[in-house]
């Protein structure tokens, strides 16, 4: 195959998955800015109280930094997903609208903790949270394993050791949010810690994680 006739299907192939990209992040911007309505401002504060209340919001601002924190690490790696698929069918478009139906949801969990973090409720709210997460990382899973089965959607200069190492990565997604939904049962901050150190994980791109292990 000639240069020239590889670099037009590699151009070809990138025409072909972007007009997903661009929906998936005019979604994902969406679902991140609507984190920021939970955060409210004070109002009738006595004098010189102002900082007293603005603290007496955390609950809000925990869960708001938890959430950002997780759909722009999840937007990370939607984009590193897409560093590696260059084709696309129905099923394709499928898995990619069910993972963007659990992202466009993140805003109301974030929600719930934020109104009961301090409340009787707080466990109840903090597993709620950490089984959206459970199941955005099932979407995730579904999402690259069809994808990448048989090589099926992936470009022609994708190795083989780059999709293990994204397979490998994704693997144990849901188990670990699993433990978050377990953490969470035994306390609510320390459920929604589980979630933030997830998401550094999952920050992380998988060929490092390899050298690092």
């Amino acid at each position: 195959m000639s240069d020239e006739h590889r670099h037009g299907r590699a151009a070809a192939e990138e025409r072909e998955t972007a007009r997903i990209e661009a929906f998936s992040d005019g979604v994902f911007a969406i679902a991140i800015t609507l984190l920021i309505l939970e955060l409210k401002i004070p109002h009738d504060v006595p004098e010189g109280q102002l900082l007293a209340a603005l603290l007496h919001e955390w609950p809000a601002a925990f869960s708001f930094v938890a959430s950002f924190l997780t759909i722009g690490i999840m937007w990370v790696n939607h984009h590193r997903l897409f560093t590696l698929i260059r084709r696309s069918d129905d099923g394709l478009l499928l898995f990619n609208g069910l993972l963007l139906f659990a992202i466009t949801f993140v805003p109301f969990p974030t929600a719930v903790v934020a109104e009961y973090l301090r409340s009787a409720d707080a466990r109840l709210a903090a597993t709620f949270y950490s089984l959206t997460g459970v199941v955005i990382a099932i979407f995730f899973n579904l999402l690259w394993r069809y994808a990448a089965k048989g090589h099926r959607l992936l470009g022609d200069g994708i190795s083989q050791t780059a999709a293990e190492d994204l397979t490998r990565q994704y693997r144990f997604g849901p188990l670990f949010y699993l433990v978050a939904v377990g953490v969470s049962q035994l306390n609510a901050v320390a459920g929604i810690g589980v979630n933030l150190a997830l998401a550094v994980f999952f920050a992380f791109p998988p060929a490092v994680l390899r050298k690092k292990a």
